[in-house]
């Protein structure tokens, strides 16, 4: 009484959603939660969270405090550098790049390879000899081969390029040349003028003076990358909505059956189109002895535009009719119908079953969706319109006592218009708990005699009396049915 007093308040402040609006606000619930689980399997996210884990390992504020440490002042390349200026400033290497600068080398080498020094020093060392001394005014006045010796070696005391080269030879830059040509000395002053002067070092003291050393790491990009990445609509977006609730009744069910109608006509590997017990034991179509039409076995079910409609019609059939004392017998019926079910493809133990329907409200006509296992007892029925005078629609559940007696727990739902629009019709089914719902909001609940066997759904129309003609043909239409497994359980 009190969830259907609950119920009527809701729905006349307007808090029970329209089938429309509950449907769009659920579809747009899912395709947001789609969308999470598609981003969280994103490179782009998963970008995200190395550069997350990278970042939180504190790899950057290692880098940065590492390269806070790294300086140009007494670094091995300030040190060559100096190194290369000492060598500069010292005196010998200064003559000798002044002398290794110049034509000294190529010139003194040039007076050498003419032979004149040698011969200078020959003439020298016999002109002034004892012997020739002891001898020279013979040797002149006689024109000896000695003495042109002699006036051979006063001419080249007096050739300008021997005097030259006998002064450079002296010279104490060039004296510096020949000392340092070819030494270890000179070998690195060459080694580090040319590892100064090249591009590797230039950058590199560039780099060493700089002050955004970390600014030119890769981790300075990946820290910068990933704070973008952090602030970006889509990453806010994405762990704001991880965190929140709205989606834990999205994960506490998984899809274990549905059926959108989208064929052009029903699928019959998922329905039969008359009792369960019928195709086991007869391979037949049958109505109930109570039942006033026939069940056509399909003839009365139609797909068009993505929804099934079950149509009664009042028309004569004959058909087979169950009766306890006698069994199957054959009947004439005045109206026919469609029952359709998944008994041999579908049965689930607890879950939620629901479907979108909409039906013609009349006298004596009855439409229903159930499930039910084995036995016809226990049943639940996540709707039924009744089949009497005054039309009424009602979530139950029926079961039998073990004295034999039918018992059924029943809850009313009144206030709605289903001839005019689409409702969601729902059952949850726990361990301990039955919950009927329309358009998400709960209406019923029972806690007693809940079944525990799996049980297959059933969709069937009917009529329990005598019906005016302006009702028919009458019909259930069905947009949609769905079933979860609840993955908690």
């Amino acid at each position: 009484m009190a969830l259907n007093l609950r119920l009527a308040t809701l729905k006349l402040f307007g808090r029970i959603p329209k089938t429309e609006e509950f449907e769009k606000r659920e579809s747009a619930l899912h395709e947001e939660y789609n969308e999470l689980l598609r981003f969280a399997e994103s490179k782009e996210y998963k970008n995200y969270l190395a550069l997350k884990d990278f970042v939180e390992s504190g790899e950057p504020q290692k880098t940065k405090q590492e390269l806070a440490l790294v300086k140009y002042s007494n670094s091995e390349e300030e040190k060559r550098e100096a190194e290369l200026i000492r060598l500069k400033k010292n005196k010998e290497v200064k003559n000798y790049l002044k002398v290794k600068n110049s034509d000294t080398p190529d010139f003194i080498n040039s007076i050498e390879q003419s032979g004149k020094p040698s011969r200078y020093e020959e003439l020298k060392q016999f002109v002034n000899s004892a012997e020739y001394r002891s001898q020279q005014k013979e040797h002149k006045k006689s024109n000896s081969d000695d003495y042109k010796k002699e006036l051979e070696y006063k001419t080249l005391q007096k050739d300008s390029e021997l005097k030259k080269y006998f002064k450079l030879k002296s010279w104490k830059p060039y004296l510096d040349f020949q000392k340092l040509e070819g030494s270890d000395t000179i070998k690195r002053y060459y080694e580090l003028e040319e590892y100064i002067a090249s591009n590797e070092f230039i950058e590199r003291k560039k780099y060493l003076l700089s002050k955004g050393k970390f600014e030119q790491t890769e981790a300075y990009q990946k820290l910068v990358e990933f704070q973008s990445l952090e602030k970006s609509q889509k990453i806010v977006w994405f762990r704001k909505t991880q965190k929140s609730k709205k989606f834990d009744d999205i994960k506490r069910w998984e899809l274990t059956f549905a059926d959108e109608f989208n064929d052009k006509k029903l699928d019959s590997g998922k329905w039969l189109t008359r009792y369960f017990w019928g195709e086991a034991l007869a391979q037949k179509s049958y109505s109930l002895a109570g039942d006033k039409h026939a069940y056509t076995d399909g003839a009365n079910a139609e797909i068009s535009n993505s929804t099934l409609k079950i149509l009664t019609k009042k028309e004569s059939a004959d058909s087979l009719s169950w009766d306890k004392r006698f069994g199957f017998v054959p009947k004439s019926f005045d109206y026919t119908s469609g029952i359709i079910n998944t008994g041999q493809s579908f049965r689930q133990l607890y879950g939620k079953f629901e479907a979108k329907v909409k039906f013609t409200m009349a006298p004596n006509l009855f439409h229903a969706f159930w499930l039910v296992g084995d036995s016809m007892l226990p049943h639940i029925d996540i709707f039924r319109q009744n089949g009497a005078k005054k039309p009424s629609v009602q979530g139950s559940l029926f079961w039998q006592n073990d004295n034999g007696k039918i018992n059924s727990f029943k809850a009313p739902l009144s206030g709605f218009n289903f001839t005019n629009g689409y409702y969601i019709m729902s059952v949850e089914w726990a361990p301990g708990k039955l919950t009927w719902k329309i358009n998400g909001v709960t209406y019923a609940e029972t806690t007693t005699n809940i079944p525990s066997a799996p049980a297959y759904l059933v969709f069937s129309s009917g009529v329990n009396g005598d019906m005016a003609d302006p009702h028919l043909p009458a019909e259930m239409r069905i947009d949609w049915v769905r079933c979860w497994r609840n993955t908690e359980l």
